[in-house]
């Protein structure tokens, strides 16, 4: 995906702002560091996220470092969102990152399990059988795992396909990522991988 198109994004709009501060916590070769959370409402001009109308979409903004001061391979799929009150591990609805020093946030590119599914939506969605799903690695005990659908076609001609994301190389960015959490929900734990990020109250 070409970075023109990937910047063709809708933006999420935010209220009920809870910021947060903490130190870095390491995980493989980055250093990350919760900057503050959000609940959120919005979707994208290339997909649509289905969430229940029991939900609330929350955004979690966190600040990236790589620990050697170079670029580095970066999994998004090693976050999840923990939840001890609902029982619940959650991935995100989307991650992005900051392009250069900007505010503009792009989309990491999308990857199908299977390569039929890839060829149904080609210009939103490829196939990569040497990259791993590593969500699937860090389940836990007694937890429900929650993964987004996501509609690439219409409401009238639905692609629905499931889907993960692919690393990409990053050095230092800002990372919004994006939740649906029960309406009730508040109090939530941000991973990645087998690493505590944050612990998350939300307004």
């Amino acid at each position: 995906m070409n970075i023109l198109k990937r910047l063709l994004i809708c933006f999420f709009v935010f209220s009920g702002i809870t910021a947060m501060s903490q130190d870095y916590v390491t995980s493989d070769n980055f250093k990350l560091k919760l900057i503050k959370a959000k609940k959120a409402s919005g979707s994208t001009w290339e997909y649509t996220i289905k969430t229940s109308k029991q939900t609330k979409k929350a955004q979690v903004r966190l600040r990236l470092k790589s620990s050697t001061g170079k670029k580095e391979s970066f999994d998004p799929n090693k976050f999840y969102l923990v939840s001890n009150e609902a029982k619940v591990r959650v991935r995100p609805l989307d991650v992005r990152y900051n392009y250069a020093a900007g505010w503009i946030f792009i989309p990491f590119d999308r990857l199908a399990y299977n390569p039929i599914d890839a060829q149904k939506v080609k210009d939103l969605v490829s196939y990569d059988p040497d990259i791993e799903d590593t969500f699937q690695n860090y389940g836990l005990d007694g937890f429900e795992n929650i993964s987004p659908e996501i509609n690439f076609g219409t409401k009238k001609k639905p692609k629905v396909i499931p889907s993960y994301l692919e690393p990409e190389d990053l050095k230092s960015c800002k990372l919004d990522l994006y939740f649906a959490l029960p309406k009730e929900l508040k109090n939530f734990e941000i991973y990645h991988g087998d690493e505590k990020i944050a612990n998350v109250t939300l307004k």
